[in-house]
């Protein structure tokens, strides 16, 4: 098993948007990470090249994200066996870029797409995709990577949007390989208590991914990173801490706005590592021990 990425900070590639990976990387290195998220996109990179460009910029791969933005093709909670089958699969072929490349997990939606409402029922597309993530999890114990359910809130899905709905779900799926990730941009809007939703996680929650609650980086919202710091070492967190933040303008489902996005991002990342600096002083240094 790949041990989780205790004591790093990275960075979610996408927040970059078009960008060729390999800017992305440097820019995330500039602005002082040490960990990155990779879009799990398994037919567009090599693992070796992969490996190579992590190298270059001195980073280690802390997870990939299962997206599901690009096709209706990876949604494991579709009414047509035909495409839940392909979700699996795409599932399975990122878990297995996961181990190629040493990430410890992959984290997606419950739903594998997001919606907004079922296109069946709710009870017959939540049985599909635990069925599907139960398939999934024997990949993943047969690879050695882990899966991370992130609930979405409201207004982007349906199936999983808080934390108490994502325990629901782990619980029906039954397997020790698929634990969560909480988001805490969407957590603002749909946990009452981040913190106390980080303690009914307990050691199931695996990944965490922070922003403001404006979606900007730490410090321009009103997020309550001290309460959530306080949360996370009660349950001896062993995960990393990733930055996916968005710059500022219209279309929030768009990575870069505008021309002067990409240079408000590297400020923003900057500034978020110094907030997460000065509330985990202990976690600046890596832990490696295994998990």
């Amino acid at each position: 098993m790949i041990p989780l990425a205790r004591g790093r900070f990275g960075v979610s590639a996408w927040i970059y948007g078009d960008a060729p990976l390999t800017e992305t990387l440097a820019r995330v290195a500039a602005a002082g990470y040490d960990g990155v998220e990779l879009p799990g996109e398994p037919d567009r990179w090599r693992p070796a090249e992969l490996r190579r460009w992590l190298g270059d910029h001195g980073l280690v791969p802390v997870a990939l994200t299962a997206s599901c933005w690009l096709t209706t093709e990876r949604d494991l909670a579709h009414p047509d066996a035909r495409v839940r089958g392909v979700a699996v699969d795409y599932v399975r072929r990122c878990l297995g870029l996961s181990a190629e490349i040493g990430a410890p997990l992959v984290q997606m939606l419950a739903s594998g797409e997001p919606r907004l409402a079922p296109i069946a029922t709710r009870d017959a597309e939540w049985a599909w995709s635990v069925a599907g993530m139960q398939a999934a999890a024997r990949e993943a114990e047969r690879v050695g990577v882990r899966i991370a359910v992130e609930p979405l809130n409201r207004y982007e899905a349906y199936l999983v949007t808080s934390a108490r709905e994502a325990l629901a779900y782990l619980e029906a799926v039954g397997s020790p390989w698929v634990g969560m990730t909480l988001d805490l941009f969407h957590a603002n809007i749909e946990e009452p208590d981040i913190a106390a939703s980080i303690r009914l996680a307990g050691r199931r929650l695996w990944h965490v991914q922070v922003a403001d609650s404006t979606r900007r980086g730490l410090g321009h919202g009103h997020l309550d990173l001290a309460g959530v710091t306080v949360a996370l070492a009660e349950i001896d967190y062993r995960g990393a801490v990733v930055v996916e933040i968005m710059a500022p303008g219209p279309d929030p489902f768009q990575a870069i706005k505008d021309e002067h996005s990409a240079a408000i991002l590297d400020k923003d990342l900057r500034e978020s590592l110094t907030q997460l600096r000065a509330h985990w002083p202990r976690r600046a240094g890596v832990d490696r021990s295994t998990r």
